[in-house]
């Protein structure tokens, strides 16, 4: 298997090369983005949804789902996944590590990392999200999904090259160290949590040859249905509560407003 060692990159090209064909119908992709969809519009404004900045944005799936809101722009540190995102005929990418990010200060209304700041990349995580306060703008909010549970590391972890698994009250604290203010935080993948807990710990004590690391393969259609209308049922209750475990944890945070009170609402602000 190779690898892509384009500036520093340690992804494989092949996993890219699943992501791109899977992204729009795999379960995990989809579910994530239904998540999302619901976050942005129960969370973000609509007057804060103009310009927005998809922090790592692979393949470009994600990016592409973003275009509906507003005009999305990408960074990723990988020229593959920029190539890739090309292939969507997107625009608006840059090649950049979220450690330094390319823009001026206040650019974009929202921004969002999904499964970025895990990274082993990403060496200081609190660089990156004072990144992302520098170039939000005052009322402008960040979403982040990110890996949850150092318990839940596997073979998948080593794939993509982990560094960190978070708890949800650590990623608010890191949050509010930085600027923001949380204003909706939970786990996601809870109802499938016991499942993925086992396959997990399962797969631990296996051996996988180094092309069987990662979790992404493609599955039976209609497990792939199944699985993702759990997430679709989750994806309703993210916003309405905070889910106690999951694999992942999702938050929408806000970036004040410098001379004055800020103006939003305090939603939630429960740790994992």
């Amino acid at each position: 298997m190779f690898r892509n060692t384009i500036n520093g990159c340690n992804v494989e090209i092949e996993e890219y090369e699943k992501m791109y064909s899977l992204e729009d119908s795999y379960w995990w992709f989809v579910g994530k983005r239904r998540i999302a969809q619901n976050l942005i519009e129960e969370f973000v404004p609509l007057d804060q949804r103009e310009a927005i900045l998809d922090v790592g944005c692979g393949t470009g799936a994600t990016m592409r789902f973003l275009d509906h809101y507003g005009r999305a722009y990408g960074i990723d540190i990988s020229e593959t996944a920029l190539c890739f995102c090309r292939e969507r005929e997107l625009s608006g990418l840059s090649r950049a590590s979220a450690l330094r990010l390319p823009f001026a200060d206040n650019s974009f209304s929202l921004i969002t990392a999904f499964d970025v700041l895990y990274h082993e990349e990403v060496v200081d995580d609190l660089t990156a999200l004072r990144e992302f306060h520098r170039v939000c703008k005052e009322g402008g909010s960040v979403l982040i999904s990110e890996p949850a549970f150092n318990f839940l590391w596997s073979w998948h972890d080593v794939a993509y090259h982990s560094k960190r698994r978070y708890l949800a009250s650590e990623l608010k604290s890191k949050l509010e160290e930085v600027g923001f203010q949380v204003v909706k935080l939970s786990y996601s993948n809870a109802l499938l949590f016991p499942f993925i807990f086992a396959f997990r710990m399962w797969k631990r004590l296996s051996r996988p040859s180094p092309e069987n690391l990662s979790d992404l393969k493609p599955l039976n259609p209609y497990l792939n249905k199944a699985l993702l209308a759990v997430y679709n049922l989750e994806a309703s209750l993210v916003c309405k509560t905070r889910l106690p475990a999951g694999s992942s944890v999702v938050c929408v945070a806000r970036k004040p407003f410098a001379n004055r009170k800020s103006q939003c609402t305090i939603l939630d602000q429960g740790g994992g």
